[in-house]
């Protein structure tokens, strides 16, 4: 070690943490000694731990450049390329630095971790498992190796290699959170809790077990819990950008609106240079809205945060690709259900995002070269929600019935959940990808190497890793389906698939897509079925009443529609509103007390007039309810969709009053495919009337059932959608 006093006071003050006065003084020595390799690597160091990263790499490669390819220098080098997102040379440097130090296994474990962040885990695998070969001891390799095992669906391996983990020291807190979140994947509720509770006992200042903790609660629908999962989780660590998000949004999720988004807004003061928490900040919107006055004061304020986030573009960074499309994790969910036309705003995010990542990930907006011709179309559909939902439901037909001959199909499913939909679609696609849990950009990479011709997104705007996906160009053309019935904004998303019965001749004006149209649902969606039976006193629904069903959940109904139902109830004096209330007893507090005024207004108590059902019935007891009902009320703004054919499945006539955009006159289709326009009216007056005569008519009740169920087969199991579909995809692939 040198003698000089200069020397050994940087020193002192690196290990102190004083970086700048470290550098400094490393600096004065290098001014006398621009030769010496090790000072140029301490200094580096230093850099590199103060977040300097440009000039950090700058030393390294003179560190390098004065000291030959040493182990040390190279794997400095390494973390800092590793840091700026340069992942091919920060591989490329820990291989180096492994080959110039053959019995050092941290350049190798090194290159693993890049590795799986370049989305390559065999290769990852091959790195760690000569890390361990090495140093048989070393958990970093042994953990590492486990999580490659969990990158490419070897689970039950990765749990062995995990346990080995914890035979070489059983308070290796990591082993249990990693086996923790493969019982997580596998929806094993139990043992993920129980290796999750494991992990935070041995160490409880593990941050992303805390997160884990919340999330098992909150697929369990404990919110309460899941509160203080994540609340423990910012305590664990109070600057950490994902659990505060992760605690903001199971607040706005649970309908603490306000505490959420103050939440956001702290923390996008506190780390100006997040985009997640400037997301929140800004475009943050309730499911429930108090009154139509206020929402359309959060509508104005959404526009200004869309300006204020613009005008933010510079102060955004990121450590690496990676993180930056982690950070860009968002969804306009609730844009939609404010009932206007969101086409502005939807561009407006849509460019914003572009002009952010845009910097973060180049090559993913690359234009795709055109593919060789010859053999089948390439189609991709992605989804997080291929199962028994609606999306399941409605789009299944689009990969099971299309013409093999023509097409060659791949699926990408980022859902942990296996439902029998699942293996119906897994089953009839070519290539069946599926990647819960996966990093986006190790998504984004996965898709792009297929090489698609078409990529369709059955629905956008439900989840936000699909949602951030489709902002990237990942295939020659990208399409959006309606599943997410409103216009993505995405300058990247070139198709808006459609169906012509559903749409207004001004359409295209909704869209910032190019707008294509299919027959009929657009889908061959099948009769819903379920034999099972019910009677009223099973729901708690007298005998006498005439029950009015509003199905949709709470978040679609529009202020505009509370009037509407309470004129309808208080027409017919054996009315009974029959809802759903939310899972979230706050939100369905809050539309409660936005209906109840409307209520009292005629006359009547809310509470008398009306039951809330439970949400999530399975769906053949949910059509037992239908059964039992004497008229469905559809919804203005958001009509029915899944809801609307469960109804017409079962007979019971369903009365609409259709608006101006698609997402408000599905309904309005399907009544005229069943030749039933009686039950489509042109104003709210004659929407209460027909309501009312309906449901108070027995003989008219029972005529319409009849003529709707004899017209089944006018709208279920058509095959002409799909035929459409092809044609289309032909014509763009």
């Amino acid at each position: 070690m040198s003698s000089d006093p200069r020397i050994l006071e940087a020193r002192a003050q690196h290990q102190r943490g004083e970086l700048d006065n470290a550098i400094r003084g490393y600096e004065a020595v290098l001014a006398d000694q621009p030769a010496d390799a090790s000072l140029w690597h301490m200094k580096g160091m230093a850099e590199h731990q103060a977040g300097r990263l440009d000039a950090a790499s700058a030393s390294a490669e003179r560190a390098i450049a004065e000291g030959g390819e040493q182990a040390p220098y190279l794997y400095l080098q390494g973390s800092i390329h590793h840091d700026l997102g340069a992942l091919a040379a920060a591989d490329g440097c820990y291989v180096r630095a492994a080959a110039a130090s053959p019995k050092w296994a941290a350049p190798l474990v090194e290159s693993g971790n890049v590795r799986m962040d370049l989305g390559r885990p065999d290769a990852a695998l091959e790195s760690y498992r000569a890390a361990a070969s090495i140093d048989a001891r070393n958990l970093r390799a042994w953990n590492g190796m486990g999580l490659a095992l969990l990158a490419v669906d070897r689970g039950e391996e990765a749990v062995r290699t995990f346990k080995h983990a914890l035979s070489i020291d059983p308070r290796y807190a990591l082993a249990h959170f990693n086996i923790a979140r493969h019982y997580n994947l596998k929806y094993d509720n139990a043992r993920a809790l129980e290796h999750v509770q494991a992990a935070l006992k041995l160490d409880p200042r593990l941050t992303e077990a805390y997160l884990l903790l919340g999330d098992l609660h909150r697929r369990k629908r404990e919110p309460g819990p899941a509160l203080q999962a994540y609340g423990a989780a910012v305590r664990s660590a109070p600057n950490n950008a994902k659990a505060r998000a992760a605690f903001a949004e199971l607040l706005a999720e649970t309908g603490r609106f306000d505490a959420a988004r103050n939440e956001y807004r702290t923390l996008s003061q506190q780390m100006g240079s997040s985009l997640r928490a400037a997301l929140g900040a800004n475009l943050l919107l309730p499911a429930v809205y108090e009154s139509a006055e206020r929402l359309a004061t959060l509508r104005a304020e959404y526009a200004d945060g869309l300006a204020r986030l613009d005008a933010g573009r510079p102060d955004f960074r990121f450590a690496n690709p990676g993180a930056a499309l982690s950070d860009a994790r968002w969804t306009n969910f609730y844009l939609a259900y404010q009932g206007g036309d969101d086409i502005e705003l939807q561009k407006r995010y849509g460019a914003f995002l572009k002009s952010v990542l845009g910097h973060a990930v180049p090559e993913l907006y690359e234009p795709r070269k055109p593919r060789e011709r010859g053999g089948r179309i390439r189609v991709g559909f992605l989804s997080h929600f291929f199962f028994n939902c609606t999306v399941g439901r409605y789009f299944a037909s689009w990969i099971t019935k299309l013409d093999r001959s023509r097409f060659e199909v791949f699926v990408y499913y980022t859902n942990e959940w296996v439902a029998e939909d699942t293996k119906r679609i897994a089953a009839a696609a070519d290539h069946f990808r599926h990647l819960p849990g996966r990093p986006t950009l190790t998504l984004a990479r996965e898709v792009s190497g297929d090489d698609l011709d078409i990529l369709v997104y059955p629905e956008l705007g439900m989840h936000p890793d699909t949602f951030t996906l489709a902002s990237l160009r990942l295939a020659r053309v990208q399409c959006a389906g309606w599943g997410h019935p409103d216009t993505t904004g995405h300058p990247e998303i070139d198709w808006f698939i459609s169906c012509e019965a559903m749409e207004r001749k001004q359409a295209q004006e909704h869209y910032s897509e190019r707008l294509t149209l299919l027959p009929g649902l657009g889908t061959n969606y099948g009769v819903p079925s379920g034999e099972e039976t019910a009677t009223r006193a099973d729901f708690g629904l007298p005998d006498d009443a005439h029950v009015y069903l509003v199905p949709q959940s709470l978040f679609k109904i529009h202020p505009d529609n509370d009037a509407l139902i309470a004129e309808t109830i208080a027409r017919d004096p054996k009315a009974l509103l029959l809802m759903f209330g939310s899972n979230h007893e706050v939100l369905t507090d809050t539309f409660a007390a936005r209906l109840a005024p409307h209520f009292e207004a005629r006359g009547l108590d809310l509470v008398e007039r009306s039951r809330f059902a439970m949400p999530f019935l399975p769906h053949g007891r949910y059509l037992a309810l239908n059964r039992l009902c004497d008229v469905m009320l559809d919804t203005l703004r958001w009509s029915g969709g899944n809801t609307t054919l469960d109804a017409l499945a079962v007979g019971l006539p369903v009365v609409t009053l259709p608006g101006t955009q698609m997402r408000g006159r599905q309904s309005q289709a399907m009544l005229e495919a069943l030749g039933v326009p009686e039950l489509i009216t042109s104003s709210r007056d004659e929407y209460v009337e027909r309501a009312v005569s309906v449901a108070s008519d027995r003989t008219r009740r029972q005529d319409l059932s009849a003529r709707i169920v004899a017209a089944h087969g006018d709208l279920f199991g058509r095959d002409e959608p799909v035929r459409a579909l092809e044609d289309f995809l032909q014509s763009v692939g």
